[in-house]
């Protein structure tokens, strides 16, 4: 009965937990208090709340009820509600302080800090930031192809465009609608808007643009097209770099 709302639960709790080891401390941590903590207030919050918020995130039932609002692309922001980062913060606290000696204590800091960088991953990397040159500090080449379907004249302007500009193009013009969200469900992969696209079938894409009222499509310039959008009622409004934008006639 719920075996669709806890395949729901088992990806987006993989995709929150990520490849890090943190809700590995959160757990050790939620122990470490339990033993230790005397203050019934004090473990009351990090416990018994902890347990709730775990147990009601992770219940189909409550996943069947909220899916209409926290749908299953989305519904991993709903694990926000853990304490995570202030349990393990304060059972790292606690630790140190119950060391009675200034050496243990730097030892037991030092310690924790080397845990607590080793149980992440390092995402200051190239691979996962660019340098830009504009205000929204978005890749310079998606700011210019929301703003050329944005200055263009047309009104009431819906796109259908590829996953790698999907989350940008309103955050740098609200004015422009989309054909699909991001993160739609089931993924980028198996989205068959992405996957026309991604074809370059230009008349799978002319169907999916028509049926969903877009009239601009862009395509990726290195996906090689089966025929001339101007075929199909299109013309080329502009090209940046790595992108053709069409609009409809």
């Amino acid at each position: 009965m719920f075996t669709e709302n806890l395949e729901v639960i088992k990806n987006t709790f993989l995709e929150f937990k990520g490849t890090g080891m943190y809700i590995a401390l959160f757990l050790v941590s939620m122990i470490y208090i339990l033993e230790k903590e005397e203050n019934k207030k004090v473990k009351s919050f990090f416990i018994y709340y902890s347990i709730i918020t775990i147990f009601i995130t992770l219940n189909p039932i409550f996943n069947k009820v909220v899916s209409p609002i926290f749908t299953d692309s989305v519904y991993w922001r709903v694990y926000w509600v853990f304490p995570l980062g202030i349990t393990i913060a304060y059972a790292g606290t606690k630790f140190i302080i119950e060391h009675k000696t200034k050496l243990s204590q730097i030892l037991a800091s030092i310690s924790i800090c080397i845990i607590i960088i080793i149980s992440g991953k390092y995402i200051y990397t190239n691979s996962n930031y660019n340098k830009v040159g504009n205000l929204y500090r978005l890749p310079d080449e998606n700011v210019l192809v929301a703003q050329l379907i944005g200055a263009d004249e047309k009104e009431n302007k819906k796109a259908l465009v590829p996953e790698t500009l999907v989350a940008h193009i309103r955050q740098i013009d609200a004015t422009i609608e989309l054909a699909y969200r991001r993160d739609p469900k089931g993924g980028y992969e198996d989205n068959q808007m992405v996957q026309a696209l991604n074809s370059g079938n230009v008349e799978w894409v002319d169907i999916i643009a028509k049926t969903n009222n877009c009239n601009y499509v862009v395509f990726k310039k290195a996906v090689v097209l089966t025929d001339k959008m101007e075929n199909y009622g299109y013309v080329k409004l502009n090209e940046t770099e790595n992108y053709a934008i069409y609009k409809t006639k």
